[in-house]
C-alpha cells in the first residue's frame, strides 16, 4: 500500500493534468476559429476596399478633369460650336444681356454659344455611349428640370450640407452595378452671372458633379474574392482544428510519462515565490554567457538577512518567515522585471542585476537596504521587529565565472558583516 499511494496521487495530477489540457485545446481551437476568421475577412474586407480606393481614385480624376474643363469655359465665357440641324439658342445664355449667343463665319456657317453645362453634357453623352463613365450635373435647386438629382445625388447633397467631402457607394441597375462618386461644387465668382438670382453666395454650395463608372464586373470580382475567402478558411479551419485534435490527443497520452519529470523541474520558491536556487542559478549561467557574448556589464548582489536566527529565537519561525518573505516582496517591487531574484538559501537572496555596471548595482543595493529598514513587521504579540539586510556586491569581469563573480560578491557582504551589518559593501 505505501508503494501504491504516490502512484494513486499522481493518477489524479494527471487527470486533473489531462482535463486542463483538453480545456486548454478547446480555448485555443475557439481562439484559432476567431483568429482565422477575422485574418481572412479583414483581407476580403482589405482587399474590397481597395478596389473601393482605386475606382474612387479613378472617378476623382474624371471629377477634376470635369471641374478643370468647366473652368477654362467659365473663363471663356463659354464656347462656340457648329450650329447643326435641331441646335437652338440656349434661352438661359440669351437671357444674359452682353452675350452673343451666335456668330457667323466668312463662309456664313453659324456657330452657337455653349456654356460649361452644355458642354459637359455633351462630354458625358460621349463617355455614356462608350461606356467608359456617365456624369451627371445636379442641384437640391437645379435651374434646369432635366438635371434632378436621383436618390444617390440627393442622399450625396445633402452630405455635402453637412460638411462631407464626397461620397461613393455601388448601385444596382437594370442595366448592371455602376460606382457612384459625388463631390460638390462651389460657387465662384463666374458663377454667379447665372445662378446669382438663386440666392448663392461666394463659396457656397450649388451642387455637385456625380460620376458613374461602370462596375459589374468588379462587382463579380468581389464576389468571387468573397466566396474564394470563405472556402479558404473553413479549409484552413478543418485542417488546423484536425491537427490540434491529433496532436492533443497524443499529448495527453504522453503527459502521463512527463507528469514525474515537470513535478521535479518545479522553479519556485515555496515561501516566497521567488525561483529556487536552481533555477536562480540555471538562468544566472544564461545572463552570464549572453553578457559575455553582447559585451554586456552584469552584477550580482548577494543579501543576507541581519540576525536572522535572533528573529527567530525571540519571535518565532512564523515572524521569521514573515520577515523573508517580506524581503522577497520588497525585491520583487523595488527591482526591474527582468532582474533576477531567487531565495539563495534559508535567509540569504540572489540578485542578477544584467545590463548594469558596478555603479549603479551599489545604488540599487543601498536603495534595498534602504528600503528594508524603512519596513516595519510585527510580531505575534505586537512587538515590532527591527529588520535590516547586508548586501555585497560585484560585477563581471572579463573571463569571469558564475563561482568568481559569486565568490567575490560573498566576500563583499562577509565584510558587510564585519563591518557591522545593514551596510553594502563591494568588491571590485
Amino acid at each position: 500500500d505505501k508503494h501504491k499511494q504516490p502512484d494513486i496521487r499522481h493518477e489524479s495530477a494527471l487527470k486533473s493534468s489531462s482535463d486542463f489540457v483538453k480545456r486548454y485545446v478547446g480555448i485555443l481551437s475557439l481562439i484559432s476559429v476567431i483568429l482565422i476568421v477575422g485574418i481572412f475577412w479583414g483581407f476580403n474586407t482589405r482587399n474590397t476596399t481597395l478596389i473601393k480606393h482605386q475606382l474612387a481614385h479613378e472617378a476623382r480624376a474624371f471629377f477634376q478633369e470635369i471641374v478643370q474643363t468647366r473652368h477654362w469655359i467659365i473663363k471663356q465665357d463659354g464656347i462656340y460650336i457648329k450650329q447643326k440641324p435641331g441646335m437652338r439658342i440656349d434661352p438661359l445664355l440669351a437671357s444674359i444681356k452682353g452675350l452673343k449667343t451666335t456668330i457667323t463665319d466668312q463662309e456664313g456657317e453659324s456657330y452657337l454659344l455653349r456654356n460649361h453645362a452644355a458642354i459637359t453634357k455633351m462630354i458625358s453623352a460621349l463617355a455614356t455611349a462608350d461606356r467608359v463613365f456617365g456624369i451627371n450635373i445636379t442641384s437640391l435647386n437645379p435651374m434646369n428640370p432635366l438635371n434632378e438629382p436621383d436618390d444617390f445625388e440627393s442622399r450625396a447633397l445633402q452630405q455635402f450640407e453637412d460638411g462631407v467631402k464626397e461620397v461613393t457607394e455601388f448601385t444596382n441597375t437594370p442595366s448592371g452595378v455602376l460606382f457612384r462618386y459625388m463631390a460638390p461644387l462651389l460657387t465662384e465668382k463666374e458663377c454667379l452671372k447665372c445662378h446669382a438670382d438663386q440666392g448663392y453666395g461666394l463659396g457656397d454650395i450649388r451642387g455637385g458633379i456625380s460620376i458613374s463608372i461602370p462596375a459589374t464586373h468588379i462587382a463579380n470580382e468581389i464576389t468571387q474574392t468573397r466566396i474564394y475567402t470563405i472556402i479558404s478558411a473553413i479549409a484552413l479551419l478543418t485542417v488546423l482544428l484536425s491537427l490540434v485534435i491529433y496532436i492533443s490527443h497524443h499529448f495527453i497520452r504522453d503527459l502521463e510519462r512527463s507528469e514525474l519529470q515537470l513535478i521535479e523541474l518545479a522553479t519556485t520558491d515555496g515561501l516566497t515565490n521567488l525561483l529556487n536556487r536552481r533555477e536562480g542559478i540555471r538562468r544566472f549561467e544564461q545572463e552570464i554567457s549572453h553578457s559575455v557574448r553582447e559585451k554586456l556589464p552584469l552584477s550580482v548582489i548577494i543579501i543576507d538577512i541581519d540576525l536572522f536566527k535572533r528573529i527567530n529565537d525571540n519571535f518565532g519561525h512564523q515572524t521569521g518567515d514573515e520577515a523573508i518573505v517580506m524581503v522577497a516582496e520588497t525585491l520583487v517591487s523595488t527591482l526591474r522585471n527582468y532582474d533576477i531574484i531567487c531565495r539563495y538559501g534559508g535567509e540569504e537572496f540572489l540578485v542578477v542585476l544584467p545590463t548594469t555596471a558596478l555603479k549603479r548595482a551599489i545604488e540599487t543595493a543601498e536603495r534595498l537596504r534602504l528600503a528594508i529598514e524603512e519596513s516595519e513587521i510585527i510580531s505575534k504579540d505586537n512587538s515590532p521587529v527591527e529588520l535590516t539586510i547586508s548586501l555585497g556586491v560585484s560585477s563581471l569581469k572579463p573571463g569571469d565565472s558564475l563561482d568568481g563573480l559569486v565568490y567575490r560578491a560573498d566576500n563583499a557582504l562577509y565584510i558587510a558583516k564585519q563591518e557591522g551589518r545593514n551596510q553594502v559593501q563591494f568588491i571590485d
